[in-house]
C-alpha cells in the first residue's frame, strides 16, 4: 500500500518496481548474507510504543531499529458514516463471454452445381472449411440430389434456387456443430439473396447475395432496403456473394455510388484481389462490426471464378457430437441359444392378469438379451470415407493435390492447364465410380423394393435434420407442442360436437347389417406365427428383443404372444403397456426449417407385440366391413388391391366422360388438418356401434382408445409421458382402418344430398386417398348457380 502523497511523477517507477516481484530471485550477493542483516530481532509488541535498538556483540555492529506507532484509542460508540451509498450507481460486473471461435469461411461461384458437386466435396474436407458460401448453382426447385453429392459427412445445407428461369441460385454449406438457422428476407427483384444467422451471445447474420451481370435502376434502392433490415438484426453482418460490379474501376459510377453507399453505413469491403479470370474484383466480403483474417483468394479451376478464403473470430453457441454410442452386438447372438433360454425361463401361474402376461413376457426376453449381448459403450469417429471411394480414386487425389501445390508456386499457365485437365479427369472417375457402386447395389436388391426407395431416398432427398440442440428440454417442448396444437384444431373442428348433434342417418351406417361382431376369435400359435414372418422386421426402443431375433426364435415365442392375444381378446382390454408410444418428430417437408417445430409431424413408435395385436383385430374388422358391405365403393386409400393410382384412374376417367357429354365439373378438395390426431374417442366408438361392433368387441376398442400415453424421445434423450385423449396413433396398424371407419358418415352425407339432386342428372362420386377427400359433380352449364347454394348447404354439413 503507497502512501497518498506519492505524485503522479513518481508512479512510473512505481509500477516499475511493481513489475519486479514477478522475476524469479536470484542468489542474494555477499553482503546481504552477512549474519547481522539476517538474524531476525525479538519479538516486540506492536502496541508498546516503544523505539527497540539491537545491537550485536561482534566488534562490527550493525544498528537496526524496528518501532511502532502507539495504539489508536478505543472507540466508545460506533460512529455512522455520513456517505449515503444509496444514491451511488452500481457498478457493472464483469461479464463472462464464451471465448471466440474461428471459423473459415469460402465463397464461391459455382457456375453450375451439377458437374461439381464431388470435386466441392473434396475442396471442403481439403480445405478444412466450416461455412462453404455457393453462387449460381443453377439448382431447381425440390432438386438436392446434386446437394447431397457435394456436402460431406458431418456438413448440412440451405439452399434456395431460383424459382423462375434458368441459372441463378443460391446455398450455404455449414459444420452440423454449427447452429445455423435461416432468416427470411424481403423478395427483390434486381439480386437473389440467402440470408442465416450464427446463433450466439450476439448473433452473426450471413447474407449470401448473387446480383446478375444485367444493369439494374433499382439495384441501389433494394440493396439500401435490404441493409437497412439485416443491419436491425445484429451488430455483426457479413455481405458476401457475387455483385457482378467492377469494384478496381475507379471510372466505374455505378461502382463508386455502391461503394458510397456501404460507406454510408458503416460496412467495409475486404477483398482487394482480382476474383474473375480476367483480372475484375466482382466477388467481394462485406461486414460490419466483424474484420475477416487471414483473406486469401486462390485459383480452383472449375469456374470462371476464384475461390475467396478467409477467417472471422466470433462467439458461437456450438452443439456437442455425440461422440459414443450404446448398442449390442446382436449379430454374434446364437439364436440356438436364446430360443433354449427362453424356452428354460417358467411359465406365469396360471391366473396371471394379462398385465403380469405383459411384464413376464418382456422380463424374460429382455433378460435373455442382456445375458447374451449386454449394452456396450464406445467412442467413435464421424469422420468416414464414401464407400465407393477406391483406392485408385485416391491416388489420382494425391496427383491433384502435387499439381495444385506446383501451380500455386510458379503461378505459370502450363501447370494451371494440367491442374485443370487432372480436375477434369479426377471427377469423371469419380462419378464413374459412385454410378457403378449404386448400380450394383440397386441391382443387387432386385425385387426388394425398400432398398430401392431407400437408395433412391438417400440419393434424392435432403437429409433428416433434428433439431440444433437435442436435450431433455427440448423433447418436453415436443411433447407440450403437439398437445397443445392437437387440442387447439380439435376445439375448432366441427367434429368436437357430441353425436347427439348429428342427424340419425349420419349415426347409423344406412343399411341392414348382416351381423355385428360382438366377440373376437382366438387366433392360434400358427396364425400368430404367420403374422410374425410376414411384419417388417422394424424394431423400436420400447421393444424388448429386436424383431429380427423374435422371428429367429419364433418357435420359442409365439406359444407367450398367443397366450397375450387371446387374453387380451377375451377380456375385452389392453394392457397400459402395450398403449404406450415413443413418439420420434420428423419434418414434413424435405429442407424444411429444423428450429421451427410447427415443421413437425408425430410419429408413433409402437411395442412389435402391439402391432401383432392389432393386425389380429385388423382381420377380424375388415372381414366384418366385407360381409356387411361396409366399405365406401369409391374410397381408395388405406384399402387392400387400392391406391392412389386406382383413385386417379377413376378421376381421370370421369372427367373425359364429363367432358365429351358437355358437362362442367367443380371439384372439392378437402384437407384435414391433422387428422389422425384429432379424431375424438367418442364420436369414434359410436361410429363403431353403429357400424354393429359390441359387447367384448366395443369394449376392446374402448379400451385400446382410453388411458393411452405418449413420450418423445430424441437420440438419447427423452420427455416424460403424456395422456392421450384424441386420435389414433400414426405408425399404427388400426389407425388407417379406424380413420376410414370415423369417416363413413361422410360418405352417407354425399348419398343424402345426391338422392336430392338425382332430378338435376347429377353424378356423384365419392373417392378419398389418405387425408385428402376429392368431391366431384357433373353439371350442366345452366345450372351451376344452383349448385353452389347447395353446396354450401352440403360443406355447412361436413
Amino acid at each position: 500500500m503507497f502512501d497518498s502523497h506519492v505524485t503522479s511523477a513518481s508512479l512510473p517507477l512505481v509500477t516499475e518496481m511493481l513489475r519486479l516481484r514477478i522475476f524469479s530471485r536470484t542468489q542474494p550477493p555477499q553482503l546481504a548474507s552477512h549474519q547481522d542483516i539476517l538474524k531476525r530481532p525479538k519479538y516486540i509488541h506492536r502496541g508498546s510504543g516503544r523505539n527497540i535498538q539491537y545491537t550485536h556483540t561482534s566488534n562490527k555492529n550493525i544498528r537496526s531499529f524496528w518501532s511502532t506507532g502507539p495504539r489508536p484509542p478505543p472507540r466508545t460508540a460506533r460512529t455512522v458514516s455520513p456517505v449515503n451509498h444509496s444514491v451511488l450507481s452500481p457498478l457493472l460486473k464483469a461479464t463472462c463471454y464464451t471465448p471466440l471461435t474461428c471459423l473459415k469461411l469460402c465463397l464461391l461461384n459455382t457456375r453450375s452445381l451439377s458437374n461439381k458437386a464431388l470435386l466441392i466435396n473434396d475442396f471442403i474436407v481439403d480445405q478444412s472449411l466450416d461455412i462453404l458460401c455457393l453462387t449460381e448453382t443453377w439448382q431447381q426447385p425440390n432438386d438436392f440430389f446434386h446437394l447431397n453429392e457435394a456436402v460431406p459427412p458431418g456438413f448440412s445445407f440451405i439452399s434456395k434456387p431460383r424459382v423462375n428461369g434458368r441459372g441463378g441460385g443460391l446455398a450455404l454449406l455449414h459444420r452440423d456443430n454449427i447452429k445455423v438457422t435461416s432468416v427470411t428476407v424481403p423478395l427483390h427483384s434486381s439480386f437473389e439473396c440467402l440470408a442465416v444467422k450464427l446463433s450466439g451471445p450476439k448473433p452473426t447474420i450471413i447474407v449470401t447475395i448473387y446480383r446478375p451481370p444485367k444493369p439494374s435502376v433499382v439495384f441501389l434502392n433494394e440493396f439500401s432496403s435490404l441493409l437497412t433490415s439485416v443491419c436491425a438484426m445484429s451488430p455483426t453482418v457479413i455481405l458476401l456473394g457475387d455483385f457482378n460490379i467492377h469494384i478496381d474501376n475507379p471510372s466505374c459510377t455505378f461502382a463508386n455510388d455502391f461503394t458510397s453507399l456501404l460507406d454510408c453505413l458503416g460496412i467495409t469491403q475486404h477483398v482487394n484481389l482480382p476474383t474473375h479470370n480476367k483480372g475484375h474484383i466482382l466477388d467481394l466480403i462485406c461486414c460490419t462490426d466483424i474484420t475477416p483474417t487471414n483473406l486469401d483468394v486462390i485459383d480452383f479451376p472449375i469456374s470462371d471464378h476464384k475461390d475467396v478464403l478467409f477467417d472471422i473470430h466470433t462467439q458461437l453457441h456450438k452443439t456437442k457430437e455425440q461422440r459414443t454410442i450404446s448398442f449390442r452386438n446382436i449379430k454374434l447372438i446364437n439364436t440356438t441359444d436364446l430360443s433354449t433360454m427362453i424356452s428354460s425361463y417358467p411359465n406365469p401361474p396360471p391366473a396371471s392378469s394379462l398385465t403380469d402376461l405383459v411384464t413376464h413376457n418382456n422380463n424374460c426376453l429382455s433378460s435373455s438379451l442382456t445375458t447374451l449381448a449386454p449394452l456396450k459403450t464406445r467412442s467413435v469417429s464421424f469422420t468416414r470415407t464414401a464407400p465407393w471411394f477406391t483406392p485408385h480414386l485416391r491416388q489420382l487425389k494425391a496427383t491433384g493435390r502435387r499439381l495444385e501445390r506446383l501451380y500455386s508456386k510458379t503461378q505459370l499457365t502450363v501447370h494451371r492447364q494440367m491442374y485443370s485437365d487432372h480436375l477434369h479427369h479426377y471427377k469423371n472417375a469419380l462419378t464413374t465410380a459412385k454410378t457403378s457402386y449404386y448400380s450394383n447395389l440397386i441391382n443387387t436388391g432386385t425385387g426388394n423394393s425398400r432398398v430401392l426407395f431407400s437408395t433412391v431416398s438417400h440419393l434424392l432427398q435432403p437429409p433428416k435434420s433434428l433439431p440444433p440442440d437435442i436435450s431433455t428440454t427440448q423433447c418436453t417442448a415436443f411433447l407440450d407442442f403437439f398437445s397443445s396444437k392437437i387440442n387447439t384444431i380439435h376445439q375448432q373442428l366441427a367434429s368436437s360436437r357430441t353425436p347427439s348433434d348429428d342427424p340419425p342417418w349420419m349415426i347409423t351406417s344406412g343399411q341392414p347389417l348382416i351381423s355385428s361382431l360382438s366377440d373376437f376369435t382366438l387366433v392360434t400359435e400358427q396364425t400368430v406365427s404367420e403374422l410374425i414372418r410376414k411384419a417388417k422386421t422394424t424394431t423400436c426402443q420400447l421393444d424388448p428383443l429386436p424383431t429380427s431375433l423374435v422371428k429367429a426364435c419364433l418357435p420359442s415365442i409365439s406359444p407367450m404372444i398367443t397366450n397375450i392375444i387371446n387374453s387380451s381378446l377375451t377380456t375385452g382390454t389392453v394392457p397400459p403397456t402395450l398403449k404406450l408410444a415413443a413418439i420420434t418428430p420428423i419434418l414434413k417437408k424435405p429442407g424444411a426449417d429444423p428450429t421451427d417445430l410447427n415443421h413437425y409431424r408425430p410419429i408413433s413408435n409402437l411395442p412389435f407385440i402391439s402391432k401383432t395385436l392389432e393386425r389380429v383385430v385388423a382381420a377380424q374388422l375388415h372381414s366384418h366391413l366385407d360381409t356387411n358391405n361396409l366399405h365406401e365403393p369409391f374410397q381408395s386409400g388405406f384399402r387392400p388391391k387400392h391406391s392412389t393410382e386406382t383413385a386417379l384412374v377413376k378421376i381421370t376417367n370421369d372427367l373425359l366422360l364429363a367432358a365429351d357429354s358437355g358437362l362442367l365439373t367443380i371439384l372439392i378438395l378437402l384437407d384435414l388438418s391433422a387428422a389422425f390426431d384429432t379424431i375424438s374417442h367418442p364420436l369414434l366408438l359410436d361410429r363403431l356401434a353403429g357400424i354393429g361392433i359390441t359387447g367384448a368387441a366395443l369394449s376392446w376398442f374402448t379400451s385400446y382408445l382410453t388411458g393411452r400415453q405418449q413420450f418423445v424421445q430424441l437420440s438419447n434423450h427423452k420427455s416424460g409421458c403424456s395422456g392421450v385423449s384424441l386420435g389414433v396413433p400414426q405408425g399404427s396398424v388400426l389407425g388407417p382402418l379406424l380413420f376410414t371407419t370415423y369417416l363413413i358418415p361422410l360418405g352417407t352425407l354425399l348419398r343424402h344430398h345426391g338422392v336430392h339432386w338425382s332430378i338435376f342428372l347429377f353424378f356423384l362420386f365419392f373417392i378419398s386417398y389418405c387425408l385428402c377427400l376429392f368431391i366431384y359433380l357433373f353439371i350442366y352449364l345452366f345450372i351451376y348457380l344452383f349448385i353452389f347454394s347447395t353446396m354450401s348447404c352440403f360443406l355447412k354439413n361436413v
